[in-house]
């Protein structure tokens, strides 16, 4: 009896190590499988979702320090507002706007503006919108709501030239100063952060009233902590007949104009950080 159940417990023992040892066998060639597929494949789903996300972690991260260096060329006043976007992961909204002054043909300003600031900021960092608003005074686009479609698109940074030389003779300044304030408001009530802009149009040969109009467009802007982009600077005297070489003859700047103009707000919005 007691051999019998010797024999039994003898069996059941190399069963039992036999049975543990397939079943450790079948783990391991379950694992090694597993590695040989990763090896063929590259890695595993999860290993290739999780080193696929870092890869584009670091390469989002790297486009970040590339648009923040950039951002020292801004001037600092603008800095926080592309700052700001690039947290956001969006190129901030400038939206140029104006009289036939501020003309969207290929070869006015605002597009040769928007040509260098794609090429030195891309876009990426920056998108132009530009709106020409021509035969108009400030109070029709007051009174008609023209504005109200530009409002809707929320920019970022409005650069405004407001009508001032198509409403010279036509409306008194305080009353074209009070159109300006009502654009600014609606502007301002779709989007609390705008950064205002304001420049006046181009000058003109031998103008009485208009500079004096531009003085006082300017007084304004800084009274209400706008920023104020004289680019008169850059032109010729408006009391010289030399000025008409930069003009058409419906006072409206030519290829001339268009360039010194750019290239003054060219200097405006590309500056070499180091020196700020």
């Amino acid at each position: 009896m007691k051999k019998f159940l010797l024999i039994i417990l003898t069996i059941m023992t190399i069963s039992t190590v036999i049975g543990g040892k397939y079943h450790w066998n079948q783990k391991v060639s379950a694992v090694q499988a597993k590695l040989t597929e990763e090896k063929n494949d590259g890695g595993s789903v999860e290993g290739k979702s999780s080193i696929e996300g870092k890869q584009v972690e670091e390469k989002l991260d790297k486009n970040k320090l590339v648009k923040l260096d950039k951002v020292n060329f801004l001037p600092k006043d603008l800095q926080p507002t592309f700052q700001r976007a690039i947290e956001e992961r969006r190129p901030v909204h400038l939206m140029i706007t104006g009289s036939s002054s501020t003309s969207k043909k290929n070869e006015a300003w605002p597009r040769l503006l928007e040509r260098n600031l794609l090429d030195v900021y891309g876009d990426s960092l920056i998108h132009v919108t530009i709106k020409e608003i021509s035969g108009k005074t400030s109070q029709q686009v007051v009174e008609e709501n023209i504005h109200k479609e530009l409002v809707n698109m929320k920019p970022d940074i409005l650069l405004l030239e407001p009508f001032l030389l198509y409403d010279n003779g036509e409306i008194k300044m305080s009353e074209r100063l009070k159109n300006i304030s009502k654009i600014i408001k609606s502007f301002k009530k779709a989007n609390p952060d705008l950064i205002i802009l304001i420049q006046p149009a181009n000058p003109i040969y031998g103008a009485t009233y208009y500079p004096h109009e531009e003085n006082d467009l300017e007084r304004y802007t800084k009274q209400n902590n706008y920023i104020y982009l004289d680019h008169w600077k850059a032109w010729p005297d408006f009391n010289k007949k030399v000025i008409e070489d930069f003009l058409t003859e419906g006072n409206v700047p030519n290829e001339k104009g268009n360039e010194t103009w750019a290239e003054y707000l060219k200097e405006y919005f590309v500056r070499d950080g180091r020196k700020e």
